[in-house]
């Protein structure tokens, strides 16, 4: 399984940020090659919201379905796959004093059928490390600059 995690530090408080990238309709605004957003369950904001959406990273579309787990208010969640490529990510919020320490991160593990271990360490894990660093950057940007 493959693990990539980035942090950027946003001039912003954290219960803002975390607000702003918590709620899935701005998801496809500042995360990079991600689109199509759609939630599954009603409630879309706690342990427990199901979320349907696609993917792009290295020319490839997936379409991916991700589970909140371990929701906490203004300090972050992970999330777990339930649809498509198997993966975990984190979202960690951590304030200080102002400004927010922002953390997000993946593990995933591509099946064979997509070239596995191999296309991955040649193509994706370089391409979806951009994407992560660009995600950040955008929150960043969008939050820092209104």
């Amino acid at each position: 399984m493959a693990e990539i995690t980035r942090t950027i530090e946003i001039n912003a408080p954290a219960d803002k940020v975390f607000e702003y990238v918590a709620n899935y309709q701005n998801w496809s605004e500042f995360y990079e090659g991600l689109s199509d957003v759609k939630p599954v369950t009603e409630d879309t904001f706690s342990t427990g919201s199901k979320f349907i959406y696609k993917t792009r990273s290295a020319g490839m579309t997936f379409t991916v379905g991700t589970e909140f787990r371990d929701f906490v208010k203004d300090e972050g969640w992970t999330g777990k796959s339930f649809k498509g490529v198997k993966h975990q990510t984190k979202w960690i919020f951590k304030d200080l004093e102002g400004k927010t320490e922002f953390t997000h991160g993946v593990n995933y593990h591509l099946p064979l059928l997509f070239g596995g271990k191999l296309l991955d360490n040649l193509v994706l894990k370089s391409s979806y490390e951009k994407t992560i660093e660009k995600s950040l950057e955008n929150v960043k940007r969008i939050l820092e600059n209104g």
